[in-house]
């Protein structure tokens, strides 16, 4: 093909090639078992007809020190706190581990 320059760097792999394959124990624990956690905040409220309805608020990822970020539904919102649980209480929301 006329025009292509190639890197020279080895390709990147998909996950469907052999070689991308990562052992299970391998995701499990790296770094010494130390990895961001995904979670989601939702709060619940009664609708006008009195049915209970559930509402993500904030999505968010606590890193392995600590620290957590989240970001609203619509990306608007970015914010960073010291960790899942304060995030939760400060907007009045339940904790729901994602992974």
């Amino acid at each position: 093909m006329e025009g292509i320059r190639r890197s020279g760097r080895p390709s990147v792999p998909h996950g469907d090639e052999p070689e991308s394959r990562i052992a299970a124990a391998e995701v499990a624990e790296p770094a010494g078992g130390r990895v961001a956690r995904l979670f989601a905040l939702v709060q619940e409220f009664d609708d006008d007809n009195d049915r209970p309805v559930r509402e993500v608020v904030a999505y968010g990822m606590a890193l392995p020190g600590g620290h957590t970020m989240t970001v609203t539904p619509s990306g608007a919102g970015i914010h960073t706190w010291q960790s899942p649980h304060s995030a939760s209480r400060r907007l009045g929301s339940e904790l729901v581990w994602l992974v």
